[in-house]
């Protein structure tokens, strides 16, 4: 009789982050990989010295995956900026667990504002769309990130509900006034 096949390390990161996304990182257990994953726990420690080398990976991968959606370009926005605001709360609402894992948790072990991956490409869109760099930049990128945040983590909670005309309205008001706070 030949060998089964092995298991490779991509259905196994794999089935961590579809893990994640339905019941979030702290479901991400060796059984539960195993048996998402179509195996015995023996090929999870094959590929992973420990389950926090492979929560790494799906950090990682949710990561990717946030960078991905948060870029994406919109038609419906005249700024690309209240785009860059709409996908992260887009984001937040679609990926409730990633996000949670992301952004509203300390697995990662970083100041989110300050080390935000995606954060160079956001003062980048800042400078073309309204022609604003830095210091100036910086402060309106990272009072409109917790404005953002805030309204992703009360989507995400479920402790608010915002139609998204009251989204892009609140998104607007706070950046224009950031901006001749910056003027």
């Amino acid at each position: 009789m030949p060998p089964k096949a092995r298991i490779g390390k991509e259905k196994i990161a794999a089935a961590a982050f579809e893990l994640t996304k339905e019941c979030g990182l702290d479901a991400v257990t060796a059984k539960a990989v195993a048996k998402k994953a179509g195996c015995s726990t023996q090929p999870v420690f094959w590929y992973y010295e420990n389950m926090d080398a492979l929560k790494r990976e799906v950090f990682e991968r949710g990561l990717t995956l946030f960078g991905e959606r948060l870029r994406a370009a919109r038609a419906d926005c005249k700024s690309p900026y209240l785009g860059v605001g709409l996908n992260y709360i887009e984001f937040a609402a679609e990926e409730k667990e990633i996000f949670r894992m992301l952004f509203m948790s300390d697995f990662g072990g970083t100041d989110r504002v300050r080390a935000e991956p995606e954060k160079d490409y956001v003062l980048s869109v800042i400078e073309l769309t309204d022609g604003v760099s830095g210091t100036a930049a910086e402060d309106i990128y990272r009072e409109m990130w917790l404005f953002s945040h805030g309204i992703a983590a009360m989507t995400v909670t479920g402790t608010a509900r915002f139609s998204d005309e009251e989204m892009r309205r609140m998104l607007s008001r706070v950046y224009r006034g950031l901006l001749k706070s910056e003027i």
